[in-house]
């Protein structure tokens, strides 16, 4: 199964719509989204695309109790947790799970906020920032998105440049289906 991880889309609409032309041609129809903006998954699955969103700390979505600020999705046997931020944060409502406690208990924790891009391996789980989607550098960084593809036990990632499609990081994760 491949899909698409995307983060810090911030309105980006001339990159949302560039993105969604990426993934299309490539076959891949399910986006996760990262937080900020959450109104943006909307934007986003008008470009036929099936969005699986967090919102981001600064977004009014994150009071809300409706919608979870953190979740944890199951693909292919696998377990990720989607997350705007890598660590607890002020804004964090009761309840929130902490990122770091978590990790141990999924396979992967997919995060954005810094918008800088990220794959490392913590304790056998695989720590994965997409970038951002901003049209300009960021922390030095161009626009990025990332494709992941899950084949338990592993699950190979790549970052690309929003511009050209090239890929800019690659890794594949072993991680183990036993959590």
């Amino acid at each position: 199964m491949r899909i698409g991880l995307v983060s810090d889309t911030h309105g980006n609409r001339q990159g949302m719509a560039l993105l969604a032309k990426r993934l299309k041609a490539l076959g891949i129809n399910l986006l996760l989204h990262l937080g900020d903006d959450y109104r943006d998954i909307e934007a986003l699955a008008q470009e036929d695309l099936q969005v699986i969103g967090v919102p981001g700390v600064y977004c009014p979505e994150y009071q809300d109790p409706t919608i979870p600020n953190r979740r944890i999705l199951k693909l292919e046997g696998m377990e990720f947790l989607l997350t705007h931020t890598p660590t607890r944060h002020r804004h964090d409502k009761p309840g929130d799970l902490d990122p770091e406690a978590a990790a141990s208990k999924v396979n992967a924790v997919l995060f954005g906020h810094t918008h800088a891009t990220l794959l490392e391996e913590r304790q056998g789980t695989a720590w994965i920032n997409p970038g951002h989607l901003l049209d300009r550098l960021d922390k030095g960084q161009p626009a990025t998105f990332a494709l992941m593809e899950i084949s338990p036990p592993q699950l190979r990632v790549q970052i690309c440049r929003l511009a050209d499609g090239e890929v800019l990081q690659e890794k594949t994760f072993l991680v183990s289906t036993q959590r």
